[in-house]
């Protein structure tokens, strides 16, 4: 299948990039999508989350692999890059959440689409608002951004209204997802088995939407 580059990443953290980069390559991995994933956070989160789970379980079957890539050397990002264009299915970055790296603007640069996952209140709002411009300074990639970790329980009229406000201001940008709402379910991810019912429910809507987004075909 064509080759697609897609990046996860904000300069706001704990909105759930790493969390929703690992489940959204076991739902690629289910729908028959070929995925591999780039760790290229220096915290290398979900990198060492897979080891942790292959040391626990080292007889499972490796649904997609993982590997981490140093930002700091741009000669050898230049190289890892070039091959990942020609890798046969879905490239899933997981990216550092700040803009400090300036080799992370050649990633931006190769990106095909940036899905950044956002939630409503105004640090992450505001935030969210300064890495889409920088974003865009270098990058022409497609913008999905997937609200997590919402609270369904916000039912006040000021803070429906500014949810439909942001809604509506991001998706002048880019496209926005349904809701994924706030579970434990959600933050226990895995690496190497398939999504429990309950994960599946919570996250179809939204990353249905993105696959149509990319427009992926098997």
């Amino acid at each position: 299948m064509k080759n697609k580059i897609v990046i996860f990443s904000n300069i706001k953290g704990g909105v759930g990039k790493t969390t929703l980069c690992a489940l959204f390559a076991n739902h690629l991995i289910e729908h028959g999508f070929p995925s591999f994933v780039i760790d290229a956070d220096l915290q290398a989160s979900l990198f060492r989350h897979r080891q942790r789970e292959k040391d626990a379980a080292p007889d499972a079957q490796i649904p997609w692999n993982v590997e981490m890539l140093d930002t700091s050397d741009h000669k050898r990002l230049v190289q890892v890059m070039g091959k990942l264009k020609e890798v046969p299915g879905i490239v899933l970055i997981d990216c550092p959440g700040n803009l400090n790296d300036r080799n992370l603007a050649y990633i931006y640069q190769s990106a095909d689409t940036a899905i950044i996952p956002i939630s409503f209140d105004a640090d992450t709002v505001d935030a969210t608002g300064i890495f889409v411009k920088a974003l865009k300074s270098v990058s022409s990639a497609g913008l999905i951004f997937i609200p997590n970790r919402i609270n369904a329980a916000e039912r006040k009229a000021e803070e429906i209204r500014q949810r439909e406000q942001t809604i509506g201001y991001l998706g002048l940008v880019g496209t926005v997802t349904p809701m994924v709402r706030q579970s434990v379910a959600i933050k226990r991810y895995s690496t190497l088995y398939p999504l429990e019912k309950n994960q599946t429910e919570l996250l179809e809507p939204a990353f249905n939407k993105i696959i149509e987004e990319l427009d992926l075909k098997k």
